[in-house]
């Protein structure tokens, strides 16, 4: 018999942000939301060649304002936080902030992205590393940064992670999460140790590279600073543990598969699709395909490649309700749903459909471009993103599961997106495999089970899991065959 527990935990989205109570005891998981706010990055100014950053300040004092709210229905056993990956705070001597955090779709590391790969090699990064070329990725980054003229690195004394950096804030920890710190592309995959190597090579001094800590480890980061436990109304003696800081690893802890035989899809602005492992896939062909090998709780391996999630609709929603038809989430599927399918189709992966912006627009130049039927109405744009999505959804759990031998049974979809009823059939139907669909709040979950682990000495997922089968509704999409084999003959049309 284990205590029962209330963890609080801290998920930051791209767009939106969350902090949780979430109760764990034998009988398993109850999950509420405390505070909800919005996110998004906003004009930098002043930051050197950085020109889309995070709005920092803002998300703290609504993070303060979700832990008040957890203060006000009693004392908490524990904190935790987690975060997108790659972008990350560089604090000087005093531990104030060189310059605002940088958000990863700015476009200033398209030069170092192209330099960094020509002078190193794309086979050395990848055999070293196994995490995917992304332009966004940290090492692109901070080789902005040693490129800026304003120098931030000189003035760095430490880089955290994103949610690092809010630990520290908490607590004053200043160490790197494993999971997260793996997104890089400056972890080495056989150590699990800074590829210095690598990181002399952005023009960054090593000096600056915390030292790196476990998801779950029995040792808490500390307990809350005075001055935040005084804000909020917690204790100070609560404390704050390194949970699994990559919201995707967060997502994956709290996904119920069977890791031998099931795909997840963490699904969200982005939907990571892939398995478990338990060690990397560096081949050439995982490398080809652009495949990417970060590091999952207690040791694991995510093997996973990133899909253009529901960015491409929550784009579409901001670029309708600016012309005053604005929509809900529920809206916009019911909208899809009476579309004609597949009539159009795009890559969600186009690189013009990376940055904010007139998605609709965007995504009518691109169906023009590729002799694709160009979408004449709302319904139709819809209709072609989610369409879109779930087809490379599909092509990216296939590839998958061949890249690392593997036959699966089914695919579990977690995450916000798992809310989409539409997304998930069309996923089975695309895939040809049943799709269970469930929790939706994984992020917040994997996060507080991490930190439940720690307090309770747990060392296995699957002890995790099982509290989470026992308490989320799960909902299943079998395949429409008949469906499939029209979406696997659009798929030839996306691949041309």
């Amino acid at each position: 018999m284990t205590a029962t527990r209330r963890h609080i935990a801290i998920d930051l989205g791209a767009s939106s942000g969350r902090v949780m109570e979430v109760v764990i005891g034998d009988d398993g998981l109850s999950v509420r939301e405390l505070h909800r706010f919005a996110n998004a990055p906003v004009a930098a100014r002043r930051a050197g060649n950085v020109t889309l950053c995070w709005p920092f300040e803002r998300l703290w004092e609504s993070i303060l304002d979700g832990l008040r709210a957890a203060a006000a229905e009693g004392p908490a056993d524990s904190i935790g936080v987690d975060s997108w990956a790659v972008d990350y705070a560089l604090l000087d001597d005093s531990g104030e902030l060189v310059r605002p955090i940088a958000a990863y779709r700015d476009s200033r590391t398209k030069e170092p992205f192209a330099r960094l790969r020509a002078e190193l090699g794309d086979e050395r990064i990848y055999a070293d590393t196994g995490i995917a070329f992304q332009p966004f990725n940290t090492l692109y980054q901070l080789a902005a940064d040693a490129a800026d003229p304003m120098r931030p690195l000189d003035r760095a004394a430490r880089m955290l992670m994103l949610p690092d950096y809010i630990a520290f804030r908490l607590c004053g920890a200043t160490v790197c999460e494993r999971t997260n710190a793996s997104s890089t592309q400056m972890l080495d995959a056989a150590t699990r140790a800074w590829n210095l190597d690598l990181v002399a090579a952005t023009g960054a001094s090593t000096r600056i590279l915390p030292e790196l800590v476990d998801a779950g480890d029995r040792e808490p980061l500390g307990t809350l600073l005075r001055d935040v436990a005084d804000e909020t109304g917690l204790s100070a003696s609560t404390t704050v543990f390194a949970t699994a800081t990559h919201d995707t690893a967060s997502a994956v802890i709290a996904a119920p598969i069977d890791p031998a035989r099931d795909l997840y899809v963490s699904s969200g602005t982005w939907s990571l699709v892939g398995l478990e492992l338990p060690h990397a896939v560096t081949s050439a062909a995982a490398r080809a395909a652009n495949m990417t090998n970060e590091l999952g709780a207690f040791g694991s391996v995510r093997f996973l490649r990133n899909v253009a999630g529901l960015w491409l609709v929550q784009q579409c929603e901001a670029a309708f309700a600016a012309l005053g038809r604005g929509r809900s989430w529920s809206e916009l599927a019911a909208l899809a749903r009476e579309a004609e399918p597949l009539a159009s189709l795009v890559d969600p992966n186009d690189p013009a459909f990376f940055e904010p912006g007139d998605m609709p627009a965007r995504i009518r130049a691109a169906c023009a471009a590729r002799g694709e039927p160009v979408p004449d109405s709302d319904a139709a744009i819809i209709r072609c993103a989610i369409d879109s999505i779930a087809i490379a959804t599909a092509r990216a759990a296939r590839e998958a599961a061949s890249l690392a031998g593997r036959e699966p049974r089914q695919i579990a979809v977690v995450g916000g997106g798992g809310a989409n009823e539409l997304l998930n059939q069309l996923v089975a139907d695309a895939s040809g495999l049943p799709v269970e669909a469930g929790p939706a709040e994984a992020t917040a979950i994997g996060n507080a089970l991490m930190q439940h682990a720690a307090l309770e000495e747990i060392g296995r997922a699957s002890e995790l899991r099982a509290l989470v089968r026992a308490s989320a509704p799960i909902r299943r999409y079998e395949p429409d065959f008949a469906q499939s084999a029209r979406m696997r003959a659009a798929a030839e049309r996306v691949a041309r």
